[in-house]
């Protein structure tokens, strides 16, 4: 009787164990999906849906050490002499703790200002908050950058 309650015991265990862990990948997978359609809204200077995934505390760390807050960052978004080309994501990585998410990854750019495109590609952490049943960027960290040869 000890062997089958034990047995019992251990089954139910491993379920429990298996829904978190799906639970816990289906989680990241929003998340990572996430932190791509905001920069594809950025490309596409998609502001309001900008609006809803950067939190109102959001802040922007440049590799320039240029901080923007929310509303200076949109405004940047914004300005038409400046055309993002593309923004897209390699390498990502989520790590949760609970309400709160780290994204590392690799985001490489193309970026048009006026007649001059220039590329880069930069290492970043972002903080994802969720609040509300939302979750929201709060911080976006440049931790290196090196340009591209334009092609």
């Amino acid at each position: 009787m000890k062997r089958i309650l034990s047995l019992l015991l251990f089954f139910l265990c491993s379920l429990l164990l298996q829904a978190q862990t799906s639970k816990e990948t289906s989680t990241k997978n929003l998340i990572d999906s996430i932190n791509r359609v905001i920069d594809r809204a950025v490309v596409q200077k998609q502001i309001v849906l900008l609006q809803k995934l950067y939190a109102d505390d959001f802040v922007f760390t440049h590799g320039t050490g240029l901080v923007d807050s929310k509303s200076s960052w949109l405004k940047n978004i914004k300005d038409t002499s400046v055309r993002f080309i593309y923004r897209e994501h390699d390498s990502t990585l989520v790590e949760l703790h609970n309400d709160v998410a780290i994204v590392t990854g690799t985001l490489t750019v193309k970026r048009k200002r006026q007649a001059e495109v220039n590329a880069y590609a930069l290492r970043y952490v972002r903080v994802f908050v969720n609040r509300k049943n939302q979750w929201q960027l709060i911080s976006h960290r440049t931790t290196s950058e090196w340009h591209l040869k334009v092609e």
